[in-house]
């Protein structure tokens, strides 16, 4: 009859104190946000470094063609093209559930993409801002020849500066959720469209309120409404990324089964882009 073996004594290998802190508190957590923010800069470096090249382009060669405040422009498609980039990372590179398993939470990663894509953003329209202020593109021309481009003088500066930095935003803030809550890639890739579009409109009906009740627009109502649209938009969507389900993989572009519906609305979008760009481009005059 074999003699059972006693367990041997349990030993402490690790404290309380030796464990290493929680992913969200202490020095953990600011090792994270910083490697999230060099990350989100890191991996969108070449749109990043393009844009920086369209924007040279813009300001060197757009006023000898156009009005010089077409400029301002500038910021709104990169908004539209960096807000769904931005906010659907993830789901465009189907890598969505490998990113929700590490440490870092996904309001950090929400947070960190907002901070970098708003940044880039304000950068650029800041450079827009200044380029005109100080006659850039005169003094960029002026290398090569005696351009002559006088100095932009806008009629309603708050106005116009308010908007550039409110319509931009609007665009960004409403692509990027719409792309960050996506659920495909088709969804990520056509969410410009509707932060697009959603920001016409609020800009519209903003610029409509401001003639009924000033007899001119003077952005009393259109910079809030485009700046409350921007601040919940951003909002919601960040509630929403917390508990949202991972979308598995990439695979090619798929169309949902109601495939016709979803192309019916994106042409109605699609129209209802050019028209209201028609109207802003028909009432440029009125907003400087």
């Amino acid at each position: 009859m074999s003699v059972p073996t006693p367990n041997p004594p349990l030993r402490v290998v690790e404290t309380a104190e030796d464990a290493p802190p929680a992913a969200g508190t202490g020095p953990t957590r600011w090792r994270i946000w910083r490697a999230l923010l060099w990350g989100e800069w890191f991996s969108h470096s070449r749109l990043l470094l393009a844009s920086l090249f369209a924007w040279l382009l813009t300001v060197w060669f757009l006023p000898l063609v156009a009005h010089p405040l077409w400029i301002l422009a500038f910021g709104v498609v990169f908004a539209a093209v960096g807000g769904p980039v931005f906010g659907g990372a993830d789901v465009i590179h189907g890598c969505e559930e490998f990113a929700f398993a590490l440490p870092a939470t996904r309001a950090q990663r929400y947070g960190a993409r907002v901070l970098v894509g708003l940044g880039s953003l304000a950068a650029f329209s800041l450079m827009d801002v200044l380029a005109l202020k100080g006659n850039l593109p005169d003094v960029l021309l002026r290398v090569f020849v005696t351009s002559g481009l006088p100095a932009v003088q806008p009629n309603q500066p708050l106005l116009l500066y308010g908007l550039v930095v409110a319509v931009p935003v609007a665009v960004f803030a409403l692509g990027f959720s719409l792309a960050a809550l996506a659920s495909s890639r088709t969804v990520a890739f056509t969410a410009w469209v509707w932060g697009v579009l959603g920001s016409l409109v609020v800009l519209r009906g903003g610029v409509q309120l401001e003639e009924l009740r000033f007899d001119r627009p003077n952005g009393y109502f259109a910079v809030p409404l485009l700046t409350a649209l921007s601040a919940g938009s951003l909002w919601i969507a960040g509630r929403r990324y917390r508990v949202k389900e991972a979308v598995t993989g990439g695979g090619p572009l798929r169309m949902p089964p109601l495939w016709w519906l979803a192309v019916v609305a994106l042409v109605a979008a699609g129209i209802g882009v050019a028209l209201l760009l028609a109207w802003l481009a028909a009432n440029f005059a009125r907003l400087i």
